[in-house]
């Protein structure tokens, strides 16, 4: 499982990809939506229940999180129908970065299937348990933040085209290929 941080930061970088006008409501439903898979821990966490399937990280569910949202957020057909598009765009980023981390499979076509799809290799370390006094909750952090933090800039970055060019952050590269050098040798 990724950090909680990660996936804000991915529902702050759908957020930033949008082309103006966007509406900063938009910012909190974006990041809503990059958390919205793990809100089966609620079940854990209120009622000690553990699912054995976790539908909430299935793309049907993803798909679901854009559909209401374009049904009852605010705006006219054209800006619903965007703000569903990139509503499931966030959710869906949940899903890519759980499967990074390459430790659980995930549901990912469920119904259609109930078998869970799991990477070979894990890129981004795991979130590891959360105690502030955790040190490899904090290493993890650090690198989960070295490999995804520039990749999301230069994303924001080429679809905005903003004067902060892809070349600039260039300069980034070294931490980058530090940060995913120390993931991948992690033991699993």
């Amino acid at each position: 499982m990724s950090s909680f941080v990660g996936h804000v930061a991915c529902g702050t970088a759908v957020y930033l990809s949008q082309t103006p006008p966007r509406l900063r409501w938009t910012l909190f439903a974006l990041v809503f939506a990059a958390v919205a898979p793990d809100f089966d821990y609620l079940a854990l966490w209120l009622f000690h229940i553990r699912p054995e399937l976790r539908v909430t990280h299935s793309l049907l569910f993803c798909f679901a999180i854009g559909v209401v949202g374009a049904l009852i957020l605010p705006g006219d057909r054209t800006t619903r129908t965007r703000t569903g598009a990139f509503l499931t765009l966030s959710a869906c980023t949940h899903l890519a970065l759980d499967l990074l981390v390459g430790v659980h499979p995930l549901p990912l076509f469920w119904p259609a299937l109930t078998t869970g799809v799991a990477s070979p290799i894990g890129i981004l370390p795991s979130a590891g348990h959360l105690s502030v006094t955790n040190y490899y909750l904090w290493r993890n952090l650090l690198i989960e933040c070295g490999v995804l933090l520039p990749v999301l800039a230069t994303l924001v970055a080429v679809r905005r085209t903003t004067s902060l060019r892809v070349s600039k952050l260039a300069l980034l590269l070294p931490l980058w290929l530090a940060c995913l050098g120390w993931s991948i040798t992690l033991p699993r």
